[in-house]
């Protein structure tokens, strides 16, 4: 098995502002998913760009988007510690 190496805040950022044209200054930790338009499905998605870049799952069933962008980073370095 590869050895993933853990995403920092600032790669989480740019993958929402690359996947999802998000403006780069609405992505900061206290930033609520829904009002930065991230649906379940964009968080979805999210996991599955995190799964083809640093190589490991992010259980879907734990991301809200009713939670904040630092929330959506602790679930992605909680699925990287349990890899």
């Amino acid at each position: 098995m590869s050895n993933p190496t853990q995403p920092t805040f600032e790669q989480l950022v740019n993958i929402v502002v690359e996947k999802f044209d998000v403006p780069r200054e609405a992505v900061v930790p206290q930033a609520v998913l829904e009002d930065i338009e991230l649906d379940s499905l964009a968080l979805i998605e999210v996991a599955l760009v995190v799964k083809k870049r640093f190589g490991f799952d992010v259980p879907t069933e734990e991301l809200r988007t009713s939670g904040t962008t630092a929330d959506l980073y602790d679930a992605i370095t909680a699925a990287f510690k349990a890899a």
